[in-house]
């Protein structure tokens, strides 16, 4: 792809309507998934089983304002469940950035003190929120990898998401999966589930197909589920997908299982 595709790409991606000015990138990380502690799967959710209809409200969006940065508003979040019990949210690193409407762009080594307000949202509803404080994997700062976890301040109110576990394997080739979001041009929207198939994968990264043509700008850090209701890894696409119009029949993912043992190995 010539350099003056790729950006055209990117463009179309980032560019959303009204203020909420994030979409899915075209730049992914590449690392290997770490082996170097006990992995245990958590048991599937109860509500995986049921229609995606009746599944909880899952995916957030954001409303960050940083110290000498324009501030990010929209594109996906989500919370995260650790084994040992710990509440963290996850969206996607590219969104600190241009992606995201960021500038100057953040490192995520700069980030805690960058931070002044992030409020993580259902789509329509931003007084159920909560807030993130700072990052809760320290060393996702020294990787190249595109999820961003944060520390979520504790709280009497009720979470306005259900937190998810990650999963600790790859998904792989002819899997099924989730993707859970929000189009931007869709403004009452709270929550869709929209199921797929895995097609590819390249190191910590996987491509699936979307049963249904959706635009997908606003889904760059929202989850995409295995069959149990974990999270298989974060929205993120790195390659031209196919489109039908200007709704997209693919989208991308970056493995939960990158980054699995940095969140569940953190104290």
């Amino acid at each position: 792809m010539t350099s003056q595709r790729l950006f055209a790409f990117i463009f179309s991606l980032v560019v959303a309507t009204g203020c909420q000015r994030s979409g899915p990138a075209a730049k992914l990380p590449r690392a290997e998934a770490r082996s170097n502690a006990p992995v245990v799967a958590a048991p599937a959710e109860q509500w995986a089983s049921k229609s995606p209809r009746e599944w909880p409200q899952l995916v957030l969006t954001n409303y960050a304002e940083f110290n000498g940065h324009t501030p990010l508003h929209g594109a996906s979040a989500f919370l995260v469940k650790t084994q040992d019990g710990r509440t963290l949210a996850a969206t996607a690193r590219h969104l600190i950035g241009a992606s995201g409407g960021v500038e100057p762009e953040i490192p995520v080594a700069g980030l805690d003190a960058a931070i002044r307000l992030w409020r993580m949202h259902p789509r329509t509803l931003p007084d159920q929120f909560i807030l993130a404080e700072k990052v809760a994997a320290g060393g996702l700062a020294q990787e190249t990898f595109d999820w961003l976890i944060l520390s979520v301040k504790p709280s009497s109110e009720s979470l306005p998401a259900t937190p998810l576990h990650l999963r600790p394997q790859p998904v792989q080739i002819g899997d099924k999966v989730y993707l859970v979001g929000c189009p931007y041009v869709e403004e009452a929207c709270k929550q869709n589930v929209y199921a797929g198939k895995v097609t590819a994968r390249e190191g910590n990264l996987f491509r699936y197909d979307i049963d249904s043509p959706v635009d997908i700008r606003g889904f760059s850090g929202a989850p995409i589920l295995d069959h149990n209701g974990h999270v298989a890894g974060v929205m993120t696409v790195w390659f031209e997908a196919k489109l039908q119009g200007e709704k997209f029949l693919e989208a991308g993912g970056e493995d939960a299982a990158s980054v699995y043992q940095l969140v569940e190995g953190h104290r």
